[in-house]
């Protein structure tokens, strides 16, 4: 009988799509992520289901969308009724850990035999207080080396973390899932020495802020919380050298895991996942962290799959077509020769790519995010209260144009071709609006039907929803 193959899921926070080399970035060095991309497949086209972290992997852990599950903001918490992906992975055999950012606290924690977060006490707590202690309140570009050893930070501790669990693992005799999302690039902009110094801030260029283009008025409200007036070309570009030195820190620590990994003798058959959460604006509009909102910076990623060496796959290609995270779902359950549940609304990459002929798995893609009512509000490490939502904000995006409903602020669209910053609005301009957009909004709305069909039929229990300030 055939060895069944383990799985390491590598997780970076919020870094963007075009904020690695892989996908041609010359900035940005991370040789571990090009190792796993020559090694492996590289999706260039890869949209999360949300643009901020709970709602995002909220949808990679159940398999269906936020108007599915219903986190849909950082205040929900995930249902009790359906199943997450350790869970289904741990019922069919396979040991089941995770260590770093995994957002236990709103309920993404079933299904673990081991599970460490990012707070436990010790050094990985250690160091997340310390990181989260740094930081200007009402600056959203504030970025600094943060006053510590790279040994000492907190990326650094997660790998270490993992390092010593990998005995334990190893021990269970069985196949392993392994989880590893790790907190960086996200805000605070800190990152230890000599990270903080691996990137030429004056080598550069600069993000278009968008003045004088056609956008909400609430970007405008954002740019005000955030200080984005405040902040000069030498600001900006230090901020953007910081955070691709927070990726290059990350990096360094997954190739740490994989060094240990090969020591030991796990990496014949295991397959390497590498991949983001969602996004960053990253000075793009003038902003900067997350707002929810669905935009191409805040929903475009990374995502790599490198299979073992025996593997039947020809690797070393960069995939185009739009791949939705979700379909991490059906395609870690694939790799693990698990039953993919019917109501899953993801694909397996690996069935699509296997034959050679890639044919699009999709037109095009949805999104949502919002429907907040909480009191999170502006942080000291970039946060808004301008950028969050009190209805839900959807989108549908082809190759070629966006289309954002936005019950608060106004509907959006973009034609990717001409404005693939998404700084110009068409609606509410004189033209017709484009064909494209008509059809792109009309398949919102069946896909919208389609999720609550869904949430119906599966009588989806939403998770508890914080509307108290002690809760969220």
């Amino acid at each position: 009988m055939k060895e069944r193959p383990n799985i390491v899921y590598l997780m970076t926070d919020q870094q963007k799509a075009s904020a690695t080399s892989v996908y041609g970035n010359p900035f940005v060095p991370c040789p571990f992520m090009d190792k796993m991309a020559e090694q492996g497949l590289a999706f260039r086209d890869t949209y999360a289901a949300s643009s901020i972290c709970t709602p995002s992997r909220a949808s990679v852990m159940t398999g269906v969308h936020p108007l599915v599950h219903q986190v849909t903001c950082h205040q929900n918490r995930a249902p009790f009724n359906l199943d997450q992906l350790p869970e289904l992975l741990a019922a069919s055999g396979y040991y089941t850990a995770v260590v770093g950012h995994h957002e236990y606290d709103r309920d993404l924690d079933r299904g673990w035999h081991h599970q460490t977060n990012m707070w436990t006490r010790g050094p990985i707590g250690t160091a997340a207080e310390f990181l989260y202690g740094h930081g200007r309140a009402g600056y959203g570009w504030a970025s600094e080396p943060l006053e510590c050893t790279a040994e000492e930070g907190h990326a650094y501790a997660v790998a270490t973390r993992v390092i010593h669990q990998l005995d334990s693992i190893q021990d269970s005799g069985a196949p392993f899932f392994l989880h590893v999302p790790f907190l960086e690039p996200h805000p605070p902009f800190y990152t230890p020495p000599p990270y903080d110094i691996l990137i030429d801030p004056a080598s550069l260029p600069l993000p278009d802020r968008g003045d004088g283009a056609n956008r909400p008025q609430w970007q405008d409200a954002c740019r005000q919380e955030q200080a984005s007036h405040l902040a000069t070309e030498d600001d900006i570009r230090r901020l953007i050298a910081i955070y691709y030195g927070m990726i290059a820190y990350v990096n360094d620590q997954m190739q740490r895991i994989y060094d240990a990994m090969r020591l030991r003798g796990m990496l014949d058959n295991t397959w390497i996942i590498v991949a983001s959460d969602h996004g960053d604006f990253l000075g793009e509009k003038g902003l900067f962290s997350k707002t929810e909102s669905l935009y191409e910076c805040l929903l475009h990623v990374l995502l790599i799959i490198a299979p073992p060496p025996h593997a039947e796959l020809k690797v070393g290609k960069q995939i185009e077509g739009l791949v939705d995270l979700i379909d991490l779902f059906p395609t870690i359950l694939g790799i693990a020769g698990v039953d993919v549940p019917e109501y899953a609304q993801g694909e397996d990459l690996i069935s699509w790519v296997g034959d050679g002929a890639v044919e699009p798995l999709r037109e095009c893609l949805f999104s949502q995010v919002g429907n907040y009512h909480g009191h999170l509000g502006q942080s000291n490490y970039g946060g808004t209260k301008a950028g969050r939502h009190p209805g839900l904000v959807q989108a549908a995006r082809s190759g070629s144009y966006s289309y954002i409903r936005d019950p608060d602020y106004g509907d959006e669209a973009y034609d990717l071709t001409q404005n693939p910053l998404e700084l110009n609005n068409l609606i509410g301009v004189d033209a017709a609006e484009p064909e494209p957009i008509r059809q792109l909004r009309s398949r919102l709305g069946g896909w919208e039907q389609e999720c609550l069909d869904l949430r119906a039929r599966l009588g989806v229990v939403p998770g508890y929803r914080g509307f108290d300030e002690v809760w969220e």
